[in-house]
């Protein structure tokens, strides 16, 4: 049992898919529709007329399209197989929470595996809110439906897609490619990139190594911190680039912020008063033996005489 989901965002492929799948020659139904199975037009326009319920809606997931194939089964009639399928079909609606969205199911049995097609509104019946789940979510969405179908279905050849260990699985085109072209993931060259960055030792040069490998930071909330990739205008969370590197920005931050407080301001000797020279004091010269001034002679006659 393969399932596989993929968001659609433009009208215009939602009236293409819905006429791809809907094909004479299949079996085809809805849930939660007005709109007969074969008025693929009509189909198109409720979900189109759903999805304006969206608050800011403009570049969303207009709808989810959903694959749920199996594998060839030649001791069993086709006929057999696409009622199979079609509990299987709503089992897996079950899971996944979409009861009450609208949805177009189309079963293919004209190929050497028959499969299902599944296109489902990205919000309930005229909400207000998307249906988003974590790829963990989805990963127990799809082993629970590989259980219920190797359980009421023993007939069917069993499958293990999904039911072995759950563990961290890296998503389906990152697994392709590190494994058939063993090539370095783009999460994996931005980690790179923030780890050299970090290695800066002050603000000014992290600044300037996130900016000359074209990634910024970005916050949202209290709690989301991410990257910006200025090359291709994609963002990541710290936390989905590798488990605890949120907490290990924040403490590098913090280090750059106590290194960037203001250092204490050398304190400038205050400038000496200039001190007046002292004035030596004037030191009285005796006069020598020639500066003497003897006493003029009196001239005249004596007294008394």
């Amino acid at each position: 049992m393969i399932v596989t989901s993929q968001g659609i965002s433009s009208a215009s492929s939602v009236g293409a898919r819905i006429k791809y799948i809907g094909r004479e020659g299949t079996l085809t139904y809805t849930q939660n529709m007005l709109s007969m199975a074969n008025d693929l037009d009509g189909i198109k326009d409720e979900f189109l007329d759903n999805y304006s319920y969206l608050k800011n809606a403009r570049g969303k997931n207009i709808l989810f399209s959903e694959l749920l194939s199996m594998p060839s089964q030649n001791n069993l009639s086709k006929e057999r197989q696409v009622l199979m399928l079609k509990d299987i079909v709503a089992e897996h609606i079950k899971l996944r929470g979409f009861e009450n969205h609208l949805a177009m199911v189309s079963i293919h049995s004209d190929t050497d595996k028959t499969h299902a097609h599944c296109l489902i509104s990205s919000n309930e019946l005229q909400g207000r809110t998307r249906h988003r789940v974590s790829k963990k979510t989805f990963l127990k969405q799809q082993q629970s439906l590989e259980n219920y179908r190797n359980t009421k279905y023993p007939q069917l050849q069993k499958t293990k897609h999904y039911s072995g260990v759950l563990e961290k699985r890296i998503s389906l085109a990152e697994g392709r490619m590190k494994h058939l072209r063993k090539a370095i993931s783009k999460k994996e060259i931005v980690l790179d990139k923030f780890k050299r960055a970090m290695s800066s030792t002050n603000h000014k040069d992290f600044s300037t190594s996130l900016k000359e490998k074209n990634l910024a930071i970005y916050v949202r909330g209290t709690k989301t911190i991410g990257l910006h990739d200025l090359s291709d205008n994609k963002n990541y969370r710290l936390n989905t680039l590798q488990k605890g590197l949120r907490e290990e920005y924040l403490t590098y931050k913090k280090s750059l912020d106590f290194q960037k407080q203001a250092p204490l301001k050398k304190q400038t000797p205050t400038p000496v008063e200039k001190q007046k020279p002292l004035l030596k004091p004037k030191i009285e010269e005796k006069p020598t033996p020639e500066q003497t001034i003897q006493p003029s002679p009196q001239k005249g006659r004596p007294y008394g005489r």
